[in-house]
């Protein structure tokens, strides 16, 4: 038969913090894979961002390769597979050697697929031989003693303990990649108390579980399950609520395989909660690495956009360095750009090498003066707020018997949070925790489209632009009197923002001949904002996430 040479193109798509491992790993496994199939090739770096890995074969022999890569290199956020295409010849430059690359400690497909097969030889067996793993030594700690774990059958001897303990309702310790935890066991028949902290987290034993427990969209359930094990802000089914503290909760799939090993001893649960150590343990597994590995929290949109949180200090426009950072990065020369978290909302035009500010953002944020306003304006408010009053009396005589000094914001996330006040979500003297509590109602709602609340650009008497915020409280006042569930008019508030974002970067494009937006802020990662935004926007406008996310003090 004809003999062919292929090309399986492979191209970076993202570069999170252990690129360098996800990379040698993808390489690794090419070329156990060639070695499996007994056919000739070579990986070749063509740029710093593409791998080819050329194969020799007849057209029977690469068909039957291509369809056994899936075994070797599961998902990744950060490479995937481009295309297929004929060569000529072999490169003879820019070679890759996988014997040359450092241990990155992932497990292929096949690989993890043999080790968590019980009743079968290699069931929990980490010794054996494998691509780009080997074990890290591990001790279980049983009321003290600490016991060698050095083979399978010590291991598997070691997490039917654990498993054990679990089942009884103790928590037990643990020591891994990701650090230092306390685990706890999901049992439905027996409730477990759980601490409300931001720390909490919870762990799927697999994507068929956290498909069950959680609102998990396809983009989310792949996103969990590539080989970089992202933590994913998920909201809880409303029959699974009660498990959890709250409407946002951060999950990961199995992230070591000694963890996957042990949900195989807990096959008749869903997941574990992955707790802040409050004591010390007696009981649990220690796994000394190296050095610990920062966690990758993402979120994923529909359209497949991953947002990784990156946080950094808070310095002078450091979210329009970073920004700009992203503009010269893609290459951008007009573009919209919009920062909504933290600190203060800003709507820009870039070009010719520079910000333009669009909007100022500025409003009175005491809601004391919000209530004088509507006594003093027309007879349709007065009536508003006396409608209002009738129903929510208590609540208007808290703000009204607020300290008077005026108190100006540029930061929208205070809107929100002065709307979460007026629906009871919140105290007027912490707007940004009332901000929160709106969101968290916002996730209760599984649909697509809330009430219309009012975002309106208006003219000053000096022609300047502004956003009437006195009328988007307005509107969220006419829809709580008429009776809208406190959850749908959150998400409508939500949902309405998005909206108003994303019209305004479509007239700008249109006016100023901009092309796309670049995006920064905390509200971004919030996965029910975000896809309302991106859905709200012209197909044709491309987003572009910027190198930090957001910035603390």
């Amino acid at each position: 038969m004809e003999s062919l040479i292929a090309g399986f193109i492979f191209t970076q798509i993202a570069d999170f913090y252990h690129d360098k491992s996800v990379k040698n790993f993808l390489i690794k496994s090419l070329y156990q894979a060639l070695q499996d199939s007994k056919l000739q090739g070579q990986c070749v770096e063509q740029t710093c961002d593409s791998i080819c890995l050329e194969v020799a074969g007849d057209k029977q022999s690469i068909l039957t390769f291509s369809e056994s890569l899936a075994q070797y290199i599961p998902l990744s956020l950060q490479w995937v597979f481009k295309e297929m295409v004929l060569l000529d010849s072999f490169s003879t430059e820019h070679l890759l050697r996988g014997e040359d690359l450092l241990n990155s400690g992932f497990l292929t497909p096949l690989e993890t697929q043999k080790i968590s097969q019980n009743d079968t030889q290699n069931f929990c067996d980490l010794w054996g031989k494998f691509v780009d793993f080997a074990p890290a030594k591990m001790t279980l700690l049983d009321k003290n003693e600490r016991i060698t774990i050095s083979n399978a059958s010590k291991l598997r001897e070691s997490l039917q303990k654990c498993a054990q303990w679990l089942k009884s309702g103790e928590r037990i310790f643990i020591k891994s990649l990701l650090g230092k935890w306390e685990l706890a066991l999901l049992d439905e028949k027996a409730k477990t108390t759980l601490p409300a902290c931001e720390e909490l987290c919870f762990m799927p034993f697999c994507l068929d579980n956290a498909k069950m427990l959680f609102r998990a969209e396809n983009e989310d359930l792949q996103a969990l399950a590539t080989l970089e094990k992202p933590f994913l802000t998920l909201s809880p089914k409303s029959v699974f609520a009660e498990f959890f503290t709250g409407n946002f909760v951060k999950v990961v799939l199995p992230y070591d395989p000694y963890l996957l090993l042990l949900s195989k001893f807990l096959d008749s649960f869903s997941g574990l909660y992955l707790l802040p150590l409050t004591e010390k343990r007696n009981n649990g597994i220690c796994v000394f690495v190296e050095s610990q590995m920062p966690k990758l929290t993402i979120s994923v949109a529909k359209n497949g956009l991953v947002l990784p949180h990156t946080f950094a200090p808070n310095t002078t426009n450091a979210n329009l360095k970073s920004m700009q950072t992203s503009i010269q990065t893609n290459a951008l020369e007009r573009v919209n750009a919009l920062y909504l978290g933290r600190n203060a909302t800003r709507f820009l035009l870039y070009f010719n090498t520079h910000f333009k500010e669009a909007l100022d953002f500025r409003f009175e944020s005491n809601l004391y003066h919000f209530i004088i306003a509507l006594e003093s304006q027309n007879q349709t408010t007065q009536s508003l707020l006396k409608n209002f009053t009738e129903h929510n009396e208590e609540l208007i005589q808290t703000l009204k018997s607020l300290p008077k000094d005026s108190k100006i914001s540029d930061n929208l996330l205070d809107l929100i949070g002065m709307a979460g006040v007026l629906l009871n979500l919140g105290c007027a003297d912490n707007l940004r925790d009332s901000a929160y509590a709106l969101l968290q109602n916002a996730a209760i709602f599984i649909g697509q489209k809330g009430p219309r609340i009012d975002f309106r650009l208006e003219r000053d008497k000096e022609e300047k632009i502004y956003l009437d915020t006195l009328q988007t409280l307005r509107s969220v006042m006419s829809f709580k009197l008429a009776g809208v569930e406190t959850a749908l008019l959150c998400f409508g508030i939500l949902d309405s923002l998005a909206e108003f974002f994303a019209n305004l970067s479509r007239d700008m494009e249109e006016n100023y001949q901009t092309q796309g937006i670049v995006i920064c802020g905390e509200i971004f990662l919030n996965k029910q904002f975000l896809n309302q935004f991106l859905h709200y926007l012209p197909q044709n406008s491309a987003v572009f996430a910027s190198e930090v996310m957001e910035f603390q003090d």
